[in-house]
């Protein structure tokens, strides 16, 4: 399918996939009735939505598809002797399987967690070696799924710097504490996504964030309250590097999640090249939001993202790789060695993705090199996407600029993310 006259129109993207997450669990973390608006409701979100259910949290959806999270709140939870540990399995999600941990290791309930394939090969010790510092007893399967947690933590305060640039890490432990009731400080030199700091007011917990630093102080009960979720920049960052490369090309993405921890790819793409504006700039539960035009550029300069910048996009350096790929120059990515431990190992991943539709990137040990091209092939082998929803998409948007993009493609991993991809992309096309 030729798609001549560009991308256009309007939409709104599917809603934040990491803010749905924590707003879940700090609903049932929350006495009282929360509700959600606008969640993300996909394959991820649902594990998050079924593991609260498990201790006892009720979780209704709506006509209009919003959640109703009741729950007697985190202490209550923590009293409830369950009679026997708890079985999980998180399918495919690390966010849920990482946050849970962390909130099962506060509340003390004995429990064990298992996922998919994909799942049971990412890292979990990098939370796991952390709570065991302050008392709590998990066993892990060589650092890996299965996890068994035995004993919660013990300490009266969680006190940790940062040695990896992971919010996930970050949100652990602060769901840790909040759910035993005891203080937290955590530095973060990376300033990873603050989105659970930025929640936390909402629910009634006061978070201080100097510099650096953040403060939680302990005992603080949550208290339940009305969460709206913005559209998520992961989903809205396929359309903007589609329609920046896309000639003919006019695009609103509205409702946007413009957070400065998420919204990296803004950056770069503009120094780029791209013609990004946005407008009806505001404030909701803590996170800047806005719409955002995009529209086509008629030449991308390769460039150089590194050290701090990585942290800000690490989940849209897959697309990204793409405009890098059709920008006139060199291009380097560095220190995103974090891209290993995904879905997919997405280093090597995008970088096969890539070469597949011509482009010339080679992977190096934290990210890659790439010289721009004039345009991509239609690839001689079928795309494999390595069951990562990331890597699916990519292929999608550069199927679209090979003209070789075909609408009713199963949706299969993407929905993990964006259930509504290639129903959007059809919106765009006119389809």
């Amino acid at each position: 399918m030729t798609i001549q006259n560009g991308l256009n129109g309007q939409l709104r993207v599917a809603s934040d996939k990491s803010i749905t997450h924590r707003a879940i669990i700090l609903g049932a973390l929350a006495v009282g009735v929360t509700r959600i608006n606008h969640p993300l409701l996909s394959a991820d979100t649902w594990q998050t939505i079924h593991a609260v259910e498990q201790l006892g949290v009720s979780v209704e959806v709506t006509e209009d598809q919003a959640l109703i999270i009741t729950s007697p709140g985190a202490l209550a939870i923590r009293s409830n002797h369950f009679q026997q540990p708890l079985q999980f399995d998180f399918g495919n999600s690390g966010t849920t399987t990482r946050l849970m941990i962390g909130v099962l290791a506060g509340l003390g309930i004995p429990a064990t967690i298992t996922g998919d394939a994909s799942l049971t090969r990412r890292p979990m010790n990098r939370i796991v070696a952390l709570l065991a510092n302050y008392g709590a007893e998990i066993q892990t399967t060589d650092g890996h799924l299965p996890v068994t947690i035995h004993s919660g933590i013990t300490a009266d305060a969680i006190n940790e710097t940062l040695a990896v640039p992971s919010a996930q890490v970050k949100t652990s432990l602060m769901l840790a504490g909040l759910s035993a009731g005891i203080s937290v400080v955590i530095f973060d030199d990376f300033k990873t996504r603050n989105h659970t700091e930025n929640m936390l007011s909402s629910f009634g917990v006061a978070v201080d964030c100097q510099a650096e630093m953040i403060f939680v102080a302990g005992n603080q009960q949550l208290v339940a309250t009305t969460v709206t979720v913005p559209a998520d920049m992961s989903a809205a960052a396929f359309w903007l590097v589609g329609a920046t490369l896309q000639p003919n090309s006019d695009v609103v993405l509205t409702d946007v999640n413009v957070n400065e921890t998420r919204s990296g790819v803004l950056t770069v793409l503009r120094r780029m090249g791209a013609n990004i504006t946005l407008t009806h700039e505001r404030t909701q539960n803590g996170e800047p939001i806005a719409d955002i035009q995009v529209t086509s550029a008629e030449m991308l300069i390769g460039t150089t993202i590194a050290g701090m910048e990585v942290p800000t996009m690490i989940d849209e350096l897959p697309i990204l790789a793409l405009a890098l790929a059709l920008s006139r120059g060199d291009s380097r990515v560095l220190d995103a060695s974090e891209l290993r431990i995904k879905e997919s190992n997405r280093i090597v991943t995008v970088t096969k993705t890539l070469q597949a539709f011509g482009a010339q990137i080679n992977e190096t040990p934290d990210g890659f090199l790439i010289a721009g091209v004039d345009h991509l092939q239609v690839p001689n082998q079928p795309l494999v996407d390595y069951d990562d929803h990331r890597i699916a998409m990519l292929q999608a948007v550069a199927k679209l600029l090979t003209s070789n993009v075909k609408l009713r493609e199963e949706i299969g991993t993407i929905a993990v993310s964006y259930p509504d991809f290639y129903k959007d992309l059809a919106v765009l096309i006119h389809d």
